[in-house]
């Protein structure tokens, strides 16, 4: 408030300006107290300002009565006697009630706007008045004017407008009638007016100037004062510090009803016992954390009552209105035998100090040791390995693809996924083992007393089984995983930093080796630790390097071995490391949290290429599990068809089971959403996932693809025959088109299209191929409608 205080000071006048910016805040109070003070300033002199209103225009009628029309100068006075009235009204008014706390800017302005009609009504006769004045009769019409012109200016000066319009007006009227007076005085008048003038504005404005100042100054010793009010009435009311005394032998004596009240006894009570019996008794409830610290300050405090020494801050816990209070002593002993002392209570101090410590020794999101307190309990761990020659062991563990679920679920969604994990490793834990957060979706465990590699193994095995099970979280069914790094002390290092080190190299092997997967350290790793970290920081330039790249695999129809599809692959080629296979950077891109954006590129740029292809020719587009997952996928989805042109149903969604684990609400509901717009959904991959069979019935596929792991064995193996009539079957009941993938053999063809499968994808009909080359292969095609082996025994992963 002070710094706003002076702000006022400094500033140009507030009663003029109030910007309305400051509204709702603390100038605005403090301008608004201003006026008030500034129109009751104003208000005080108003009886005079009347008086000399009203001597000076009867003394005017009276003068002129002979020489001005009657009816003007009655029309005149009457004005001059309404605009009193008006000022004369509004002072009544302020006496016979409590003058107002605060005013509003339109206070102020009906101050300047009383000042400006009487300005005015002063300053328009005036030039009639001095045209037919004799002499005598325009001296007495000088000295009024003068006279009104200062009682105006004094009186409204507060008001800076109204104290400067007032003179300012009535000195244009008196100049006007200098300017028909026929003498060679009037330049000299005329001159000493506009001297007088100047003279009379710069008082009113150093007198407003003065006058606000001196008001500032009062309200900031008003707020002085009720500041130091309002600390005495806090201090009065909620002072925690009670006093107390006690005899030679540690009696309570003279014990006032605030120590009775402390006590939750009464005073008679309390009289002639011990204040360490007193104590004793109030921990008898106590916790088991908190009695051993009870017994220990009791034990100080009964030390130096022996002792005769004076204490300061012995903190005891009691146990009081069914919680754990803790109580503050200090005292010194007084002449004659006793002691004499105060008692805090100080246990919002104390719970401070305990979140304090919780802070820094605990994560707050998952309540699980930080990285702190880890690092305290593996230097510990460690310590004891040195000394007795067992083993520890060290876990580095984080999530499979954390990063794009945060991106795509929001960062609350992200918390609670860490709960669920961190109540999970909590549960896995041996006991004695810890358990901790050290950042991020990384987390650490720390297992002692072990004698062999096999133990951790089963821990970690434990872990990672725990954690491959999907979490409902909010509606959303988030597939979970994680990767697990392991290096034992003493065999991999002795030192915590080393230890850790070593842990996260296996942590990147583990992930480098497939998700769900742990492995133990060993001095190799770091080498392929280093280029898949290499393979990390070149993804992230793949984008905006312009290195990815779509190649498109042909899709058959067996009725007719027309093309109906192409589905869009994608590809990476760095400056230095060359093709890398998708097999290598989609796990990285998944790990790294980058295959959101990679993904939504794969899906713009299909789409725009895809444009230029014949209109009965689609485009099938794989999304990850992490991509439907994401918030924005319709957006992302109907931005690619509105930027590209492409048609809604030229494009297909494809979606594997493990998108639907667990029947999820939320993602049907985006499918269906998806399928508003027009585009066709595909289950892809299927037969491979986890999932019921239930959601093939609440939602309506356009397509499933049968996995190549079938097609591949259908001619050799009867199961996997079995397993694919069945699943075209099942789709033909349910109107759903078939599509296998991965044929390679002709008689895998003609097994398929015994079974009625509507089209098939693979090497056998042509290897992915460039976007350059598409118009080719249909031109090809058409032309030659039986399908043809592809030129070699070229197998890459598709």
């Amino acid at each position: 408030m002070r710094e706003t205080l002076a702000s006022v000071v400094d500033s140009s006048p507030l009663t003029e300006a109030e910007p309305s910016e400051l509204a709702g805040s603390p100038a605005k109070d403090l301008r608004g107290r201003l006026r008030a003070m500034q129109v009751q300033a104003v208000l005080t002199l108003t009886p005079v300002v009347a008086v000399s209103n009203l001597v000076g225009a009867t003394t005017l009628s009276w003068t002129f009565r002979d020489t001005a029309p009657p009816w003007a100068l009655l029309t005149w006075v009457g004005l001059v006697l309404l605009s009193v009235g008006w000022g004369a009204r509004a002072w009544l008014r302020g006496r016979t009630g409590e003058p107002p706390a605060q005013a509003s800017r339109r206070a102020t302005n009906r101050v300047t706007l009383h000042a400006v009609v009487l300005g005015l009504l002063w300053a328009v006769p005036l030039p009639f008045l001095a045209a037919v004045a004799s002499p005598s009769q325009f001296l007495v019409l000088t000295a009024i004017t003068v006279g009104i012109v200062c009682a105006g200016a004094t009186a409204l000066a507060p008001i800076r407008r109204a104290g400067t319009v007032f003179p300012l007006l009535v000195s244009v009227g008196a100049a006007i009638a200098l300017g028909q007076l026929r003498s060679d005085a009037a330049g000299t008048l005329a001159v000493l007016l506009l001297a007088y003038l100047l003279v009379m504005l710069y008082g009113v404005l150093s007198w407003s100037r003065m006058f606000k100042a001196r008001m500032v100054a009062e309200l900031r010793a008003d707020e002085h004062r009720e500041t130091i009010g309002l600390l005495l009435r806090d201090f009065e009311q909620n002072a925690a510090d009670v006093l107390w005394e006690v005899d030679a032998e540690g009696r309570l004596v003279r014990v006032s009803r605030r120590m009775a009240r402390l006590f939750s006894r009464s005073q008679s009570a309390l009289e002639g016992r011990l204040l360490v019996e007193v104590l004793a008794r109030r921990q008898r409830r106590l916790p088991v954390a908190s009695a051993s610290e009870g017994a220990a300050a009791l034990k100080k405090l009964a030390q130096h009552f022996e002792d005769g020494t004076p204490f300061g801050h012995v903190e005891l816990p009691v146990w009081l209105n069914q919680r754990t209070v803790w109580w503050s002593l200090t005292a010194k002993p007084v002449d004659g035998g006793g002691w004499r002392g105060v008692v805090a209570n100080v246990t919002a101090a104390r719970e401070a100090q305990q979140h304090v410590w919780q802070l820094a020794h605990f994560d707050s999101v998952t309540n699980l040791s930080n990285r702190h307190r880890f690092r305290i309990e593996l230097d510990t761990a460690l310590e004891s390995v040195r000394q007795t020659g067992e083993q520890c062991a060290v876990l580095c563990l984080d999530l499979d693809g954390f990063k794009t679920v945060n991106d795509a679920l929001g960062h609350d969604m992200g918390d609670m996924l860490l709960r669920v994990v961190g109540q999970r490793l909590e549960a896995s834990r041996r006991e004695g083992d810890i358990v901790a957060r050290l950042g991020g979706d990384e987390f650490g465990l720390i297992v002692r007393e072990i004698n062999t590699p096999d133990e951790v193994a089963l821990v970690a095995g434990r872990v990672l089984y725990a954690l491959s099970k999907p979490c409902e979280i909010g509606g959303v069914t988030v597939p979970l995983g994680a990767s697990l790094g392991i290096a034992i002390a003493p065999r991999d290092g002795l030192e915590a930093d080393v230890l850790l080190k070593h842990a996260d190299l296996a942590l990147y092997a583990a992930k480098a080796a497939g998700r769900g997967q742990f492995s133990f350290y060993t001095h190799s790793m770091e080498a392929r630790v280093v280029k898949r970290l290499g393979m990390e920081r070149a993804l992230r330039e793949a984008i905006p390097g312009q290195q990815l790249r779509l190649v498109f695999q042909p899709q058959i129809r067996l009725a007719d071995n027309r093309v109906s599809a192409f589905e869009a692959l994608v590809r990476w080629t760095h400056p230095e490391l060359g093709d890398v296979p998708p097999q290598e950077f989609i796990p990285v891109a998944e790990e790294a949290g980058m295959i959101h954006d990679i993904g939504k590129w794969v899906l713009h740029q299909a789409c725009k290429e895809a444009r230029a292809w014949p209109e009965a020719v689609r485009v099938a587009v794989n999304l990850s599990p992490l991509q439907v997952m994401a918030r924005d996928l319709r957006a992302d989805v109907a931005h690619a068809l509105a930027t590209s042109g492409l048609p809604p149903d030229r494009l297909e969604i494809e979606i594997t089971e493990s998108v639907l684990l667990g029947d999820s609400h939320t993602t049907l509901a985006k499918l269906h959403s998806l399928r508003e717009l027009g585009v066709r959904i595909a289950l892809d991959d299927f037969g491979t996932g986890y999932s019921s069979l239930a959601y093939l019935r609440r939602f309506p596929f356009d397509q499933l693809k049968i996995d190549r792991s079938f097609v591949r064995e259908i001619v050799t193996r009867p199961d996997a025959r079995a397993i694919v009539r069945a699943t075209i079957e099942m789709a033909n009941a349910l109107r759903m088109e078939t599509l296998a993938e991965g044929v390679e053999d002709e008689r895998a063809v003609d097994v398929l299209r015994e079974h009625h499968c509507g089209s098939v994808q693979g090497f056998l009909i042509s290897p992915p191929i460039r976007n350059d080359d598409v118009l080719d292969f249909l031109r090809a095609r058409a032309e030659a409608p039986e399908p043809k082996a592809a030129p070699g025994s070229d197998r890459h992963v598709a």
